[in-house]
């Protein structure tokens, strides 16, 4: 009689119907794996094997499988969510002994470590002091302590100076003699020809100052003279006049000669208090020129620089110091000047006015520092003091992406290196697994990355509870990695991985697993009628 066959076949559903149930209890349940359960025929053999009319014996429960493919991600409010999207588990602590979890719901406990609601810390790869990643596992740490302060030891500074600015205070070439006496008028002997005199501080168009300049005044012949003058550099033009009949004499003076980017200036003189005698040992003259050079440079005089910028820099205990950079444009084409001044303080730079010198090409590119070919593009300040510093500070400054083009004064980038102290603030974890720590004074350092495991064989993991698994002979040795290599997937911060159970599904599998419970007990019905037809036989 079918007793036992149909007897299998209800204990067999009855297995089915718990694995459903268990499957729809566990639909909310963060990083459930659903189950399966797959069923194996029963044959009564002998040792010779079975014979072609053997009947089958009934139905077992071969295995429940679990199914471990993707769940929905749902975000939420806590950074410390975390949702794998992809193949890997996370790696977790339990008291020493290592477990394995899909449910990424995190917390800090009170020691700063990531657990989840058993206790089990997060494990990951650690960081060392300067947060690069090392290949050590460990439990995952987050450490609250401040960051020290650094002090700043390099600045970049991205400008564009303005090529179609005016010069600031700008020089005024030399353009005019004034000429004067000891005595009531000026004179000049025609015995003393020719008359040579110092030209005083001369200015060119570019503001240079030159000293060495001589004006010589040559007698000609009656009362006509010439004027020349030697030493200044360059070239230049003579010229005459006449005494008691013209008023002005003028002569052209080209500070760098023709092959030079000045031009002539023309530098006249009036003449007409000027008065000839002859024998020689009168001569009574003097000559004052006019010019000067560009105005000097003050950080409360705005009309004596063009442009300025500031930024805080970062002493060696973390104290704000203001640094401010002010430009001025020279009477020399392609040329800069840069000031540099820390709390009000300047800072010495390579010109003789304390300044550093930048120099561009026509194309504006930026060419020379302080009369140094660029490349390096960085000038080197070694034991400035500012006030109150905690000690000195030795930093560079990079003007490599500084330029001169038209269209205003441009400040592209500015940064530096240094910080003050800081707090922790927050904490990121990227799609990596990247646990970042956010510091109050805008720093950022790595903490840890967070592991995750893969397995040759799923299926083959211990169930534990509590969303866990552990390691086995049939899952094979668990294969460790960081987020998105190796196969494994990636982390989703703020975010949990749902249980990867359909009820729609379910609840039909239910359905079929009922009807063949009920077909089962109506196997034992029929068998039992049989059986008490045979019992009434007489």
């Amino acid at each position: 009689m079918p007793f036992r066959t149909a007897l299998s076949g209800l204990n067999a559903t009855s297995t089915e119907l718990r694995v459903i149930g268990n499957n729809v209890a566990n639909s909310s349940t963060m990083g459930f794996k659903k189950s399966r359960t797959e069923f194996a025929d029963i044959y009564a053999t002998s040792n010779l094997g079975s014979s072609e009319n053997t009947v089958g014996s009934g139905v077992r429960v071969g295995t429940i499988a679990q199914e471990f493919s993707q769940g929905n991600i749902e975000f939420t409010n806590n950074f410390l969510d975390l949702a794998v999207s992809g193949q890997g588990f996370f790696r977790l602590s339990d008291n020493g002994s290592t477990v394995f979890s899909r449910n990424g719901g995190f917390n800090a406990d009170r020691d700063g470590y990531i657990t989840n609601s058993s206790g089990q810390r997060l494990t990951g790869y650690q960081a060392d002091s300067t947060g690069n990643i090392t290949g050590a596992l460990g439990d995952i740490h987050l450490d609250a302590a401040n960051i020290a302060p650094k002090s700043t030891q390099a600045i970049t500074l991205g400008l564009n100076m303005d090529a179609g600015a005016s010069v600031p205070a700008a020089p005024l070439a030399t353009s005019l003699f004034t000429l004067g006496s000891a005595g009531a008028n000026p004179i000049l002997d025609t015995g003393d020809s020719p008359v040579s005199l110092s030209a005083g501080t001369l200015v060119d168009s570019y503001g240079n100052a030159i000293t060495t300049g001589t004006l010589q005044f040559t007698h000609v012949s009656g009362n006509q003279w010439s004027v020349d003058m030697t030493g200044a550099g360059g070239a230049t033009t003579a010229g005459t006049f006449t005494i008691g009949t013209d008023s002005t004499a003028s002569f052209t003076w080209d500070p760098d000669g023709s092959a030079g980017s000045q031009s002539a200036q023309t530098i006249t003189m009036d003449v007409t208090a000027l008065t000839q005698a002859a024998g020689g040992g009168t001569t009574d003259l003097t000559a004052t020129p006019n010019g000067s050079q560009q105005g000097a440079f003050s950080t409360t005089d705005a009309s004596t620089y063009n442009n300025s910028t500031s930024m805080s820099l970062y002493d060696s205990q973390g104290s704000t110091h203001l640094a401010t950079f002010y430009y001025r444009k020279t009477g020399i084409p392609n040329q800069w000047e840069a000031y540099t001044y820390i709390d009000g303080k300047q800072v010495p730079g390579g010109q003789t006015n304390g300044s550093d010198l930048l120099e561009f090409t026509t194309d504006g590119a930026l060419s020379k520092i302080n009369g140094a070919v660029t490349p390096p593009s960085s000038i080197s300040v070694a034991g400035f003091s500012p006030s109150g510093a905690a000690s000195t500070m030795t930093f560079t400054m990079d003007y490599a992406g500084t330029t001169q083009f038209g269209g205003g004064f441009d400040v592209n980038s500015l940064s530096q290196d240094g910080y003050t102290t800081g707090r922790l603030s927050g904490v990121n974890i990227d799609s990596t697994g990247v646990v970042q720590a956010r510091f109050s004074n805008g720093q950022t350092r790595n903490l840890a990355q967070v592991a995750l495991a893969r397995f040759a064989n799923d299926q083959g993991l211990s169930q534990l509870g509590d969303n866990a698994w552990a390691e086995s002979y049939g899952s094979g040795t668990p294969i460790v990695g960081t987020p998105g290599s190796s196969s494994l997937g990636m982390i989703q911060s703020g975010a949990l991985e749902g249980s990867n159970v359909d009820l729609t599904e379910e609840l039909v599998t239910m359905i079929t697993a009922q009807r063949n419970f009920q077909a089962n007990a109506q196997v034992i019905s029929t068998a039992d009628t049989i059986t008490q037809s045979i019992i009434n036989l007489r």
